[in-house]
């Protein structure tokens, strides 16, 4: 009965062992998962950006509403890199920017300005609502966006380090 117990034992001793490296394998692909989906959809966003300059009308507005849904898609990714890494101070920071300083906000809202009235926009109000939105993506939005990816990179320590993808007029 002895030997059965303590076989018993070692077994479950080597059960708990092995259980964490498989449920960390698990955790690192969600967060590449997380990272990868986040990116493809800041590139979806500033590739739309990069040809606002081209489109009118039904065009702008259908592109920029393809835009907003990766936008608002990116705060899934968001939401599971910060149920990771949310006591980190430099997602801390970074979600400072994104959410208490508005300035994801701030895209989104413009994206929706440009699926809701971009056939009705002038040229100058195009630009201006552009140049505004890139000044906000580009400065803020963008830089933090790369927080989060090099804090997940560092966890996956997989030698890669992404960056969001940027429009060319940034």
């Amino acid at each position: 009965m002895q030997f059965s117990l303590a076989l018993v034992l070692i077994s479950i001793l080597s059960l708990t062992q092995a259980l964490p490296s498989g449920i960390a394998a698990r955790g690192n692909q969600q967060i590449a998962d997380a990272q990868n989906s986040w990116r493809a959809d800041t590139s979806m966003v500033s590739q739309f950006l990069s040809a606002v300059p081209t489109l009118r009308g039904a065009k702008l507005e259908s592109a920029a509403k393809a835009a907003l849904n990766a936008e608002v898609d990116e705060l899934t990714h968001k939401k599971a890199l910060d149920g990771v890494f949310s006591s980190d101070p430099r997602i801390v920071q970074a979600n400072n920017i994104l959410v208490n300083q508005g300035t994801f906000q701030s895209v989104v809202d413009a994206l929706q300005t440009f699926t809701d009235n971009g056939a009705s926009m002038s040229d100058a109000e195009i630009t201006a609502l552009l140049r505004n939105t890139n000044t906000v993506r580009c400065g803020q939005v963008l830089p933090a966006i790369d927080t989060y990816f090099r804090v997940a990179g560092e966890k996956l320590n997989n030698g890669g380090l992404l960056l969001a993808t940027r429009p060319n007029n940034c």
